[in-house]
């Protein structure tokens, strides 16, 4: 396997997917990357007011490997809460879990209904090793 740090960033990784509710997918943080969000032509995606639109890459060890976790929408605000809630500055090292709990409501005939996510983030934990040095 090749190492991340030595990697073109994690982008060959496979993309975690949440199909059915209640997928759950949970891993530690290697690497956060904030992209433009674009869409399949490679068009970069904008809100209303012409505002670029982002995704946040999370680069995940999991119990499968190495996965990339591309956050939008819900997904970011159900992180950011979890992250909030236990006081954590940076999401590297960090343990998270994010799963698909259901819809939400469908604003038009022609996308779907949004998927709602919730989040858990657990603290890295300290190595105490390093405190010798």
């Amino acid at each position: 396997m090749t190492d991340i740090f030595l990697s073109d960033g994690g982008s060959k990784y496979p993309a975690l997917k949440f199909e059915n509710v209640n997928d759950t997918h949970t891993g530690t943080v290697i690497e956060v990357k904030k992209l433009e969000d674009r869409d399949p032509s490679g068009t970069v995606k904008t809100w209303d007011n012409g505002d670029v639109r982002y995704v946040f890459v999370f680069t995940l060890n999991t119990a499968d490997g190495i996965s990339n976790l591309w956050a939008r929408g819900s997904m970011v605000k159900a992180i950011r809460e979890a992250a909030q809630a236990v006081g954590v500055t940076t999401m590297v090292g960090t343990k998270l879990t994010v799963k698909y709990i259901g819809d939400g409501e469908k604003k038009s005939k022609a996308f779907n209904a949004p998927k709602l996510y919730k989040a858990k983030v657990e603290p890295a934990v300290k190595d105490d090793s390093e405190s010798m040095w």
